[in-house]
Parts: structure tokens; C-alpha cells; sequence
């Protein structure tokens, strides 16, 4: 399995407020921003992901400390599994491609996501 990038996660109230300020600091633009069906809106910012939400919304979230960008889902499925971690979500499918999130033996709550051809393209093209 290849991991292509790792997004540092941010929460916040309100993503609006937010992203102004962290795109000034940065210097890094909005590269990519959607809302999911339970109101979760995400955005990231250079290598930050901010979500944003009520805290109802945020709190099955709040324990994934940060996003991994892999290039095969299904073999990280089993690398996790072999390794005894358990999976608190999906796989299923997002505005993004597919994801699944994973809390480690020891207690570390990661998501992996892989992005589909669309995404890719958004984000400048997939590493060779």
C-alpha cells in the first residue's frame, strides 16, 4: 500500500470562519471543499483538513487525529485487519472516492481515503 499524502485534521463550528485565516497563514489555497449528507463540511488547506460541524455533528469525529491518502482501499483493509486494528467506519463511498476509518492497537483513530479520478484531477494529477 502507498500512502500518497497525510492531512493533519482541524475541527471547527463554523468552516467559514475558519479558512480565511488558515489560507492567509498558509499561503496555500482551498483546494478542495464539500459538505456531507449529516451537514459534516470539510475543506482542506494545503496539507490541512478542516471539519467543520455542530458538535453533535463532529463528535463521532473528533477522535481521527489525521487523513492518510492511500492508492488501494482494499489492501489496506487487510494490512489493518492483520494488524488487529478495529474499523470504526466504512468502507463506503464519499464525495472523494472510498474511505474507511481505523482505530490501531494502542488506541491511534486514522482515516484512509482513496480518491477516484475526479478527485485526483482536482488535486493537480496522481503521482507517478
Amino acid at each position: 500500500m502507498r500512502i500518497f499524502r497525510t492531512y493533519a485534521r482541524a475541527y471547527a463550528d463554523d468552516l467559514d470562519a475558519v479558512l480565511a485565516p488558515l489560507t492567509s497563514v498558509t499561503g496555500e489555497p482551498v483546494s478542495t471543499r464539500f459538505t456531507m449528507p449529516d451537514g459534516l463540511e470539510l475543506a482542506t488547506v494545503g496539507r490541512v483538513l478542516v471539519v467543520a460541524g455542530d458538535e453533535r455533528v463532529l463528535a463521532p469525529y473528533r477522535a481521527t487525529v489525521a487523513t492518510l491518502i492511500i492508492d488501494d482501499l482494499d489492501e489496506c483493509r487487510a494490512l489493518l485487519d492483520r494488524t488487529g486494528a478495529r474499523i470504526v467506519r466504512g468502507p463506503q463511498a464519499v464525495p472523494t472516492g472510498r474511505n474507511l476509518t481505523a482505530k490501531l492497537p494502542g488506541g491511534v483513530q486514522i482515516e484512509y481515503v482513496e480518491w477516484d479520478e475526479a478527485q485526483w484531477e482536482r488535486a493537480g494529477g496522481r503521482p507517478a
